[in-house]
This record gives C-alpha cells, structure tokens and sequence, in this order.
C-alpha cells in the first residue's frame, strides 16, 4: 500500500502469482495458485472474470498496450509450451504459433502491439529469442541470441533485454546497432 508504506492483502486475499497491470492500473490479470488458471478483475478484486479452465495452465500474463488483449503461454504435460492471446472481455483463448514446433515462453508485447518478443525454456542453451509478427505471422530470430531466454521490450521500442542459459547475464539487444 504506497499511502501506509505496508504490505497489505490483494485482490481479497485470493491466492495469485504472475499478476499483470492494465496501463491505467483499473484491471489486474493473474494466475490462481494452484490451479494455475487466468483470471481478470478490478484492481480493488471486483468483476472477476476467469479466462482459462484446466487443464490449461497458463503462466506470465502480459496486457496489449490498448489494454484490449492478454497473451500468456501455457504449459503442457510432455509437450512444448505454447503462447495463447485471449480477449479481456473473455472467450476462448487463441494460440498464436500453432505451427511453430519449438517451446515459446514468456511472451511481451512490442510497445506498438503489432509483435511479440519471446523466448525458449529457462535455463536451455539452444533456447532463442524470436518475434512473432502478428500481421505477417512470420517468426524471426533475434541474431547472436542463442542460449538466451527471458526478453521483453524497452518502452521505447529500442532495446530487447535477455538473460543468459546460465542466469548470469543480462544481455541487451538494440535495433539500431
């Protein structure tokens, strides 16, 4: 609580993890723990809206900068993870790269919304950053990032930040040089 300067009790205690702001800071998107379902509501934990059912379970939730979409990835008992975009208004939620056989983890948004940025399992030395044009639906790897995971996107559009395979190191990727 910024006005106390204490921790307090969110969302009426509910039991979350991976919570994610709207740009206004009116809506929260978040994960329940354990049953690792996507759910929506008002900061203050009204108008709750459930955005996954099991056996999904969705992990890193991400809002679009117009605040109307959330994708998140999921993951899946011996299958690769997979990056899905849902509506906050609700229905069924849409995998992005239903083609795409390699694990895609934590997804961000470009600050535009036409891209997402992401990356391959912790830890996992083939692991890549690519990005997922949304218009196109082509996915290009960023170069020299292999054994990288982690990425998002600077406010700015500039820069994409990484960790290394070994979470050593933070790398940075810039577009102009």
């Amino acid at each position: 609580d910024a006005k106390s300067g204490q921790f307090a009790p969110f969302l009426g205690g509910v039991s979350a993890e991976f919570p994610a702001f709207s740009k206004d800071g009116q809506w929260v998107a978040y994960v329940s723990f354990p049953e690792a379902t996507l759910w929506l509501s008002k900061a203050d934990g009204s108008e709750r809206l459930q955005l996954t059912y099991p056996p999904s379970q969705a992990l890193l939730p991400r809002w679009s900068p117009d605040g109307t979409k959330i994708v998140f990835y999921e993951t899946f008992p011996d299958k690769p993870a997979r990056i899905f975009e849902v509506s906050r208004e609700g229905g069924s939620p849409r995998q992005l790269m239903p083609d795409n056989p390699d694990p895609q983890v934590d997804p961000h948004w470009s600050p535009d919304g036409n891209r997402i940025v992401f990356g391959g399992n912790p830890g996992d030395p083939a692991s890549s950053i690519r990005i997922f044009d949304l218009g196109t639906h082509q996915i290009t790897m960023l170069p020299g990032s292999k054994g990288l995971f982690s990425p998002s996107w600077s406010p700015d559009g500039r820069y994409i930040p990484a960790l290394s395979s070994d979470m050593k190191r933070l790398l940075l990727f810039d577009f102009q040089t």
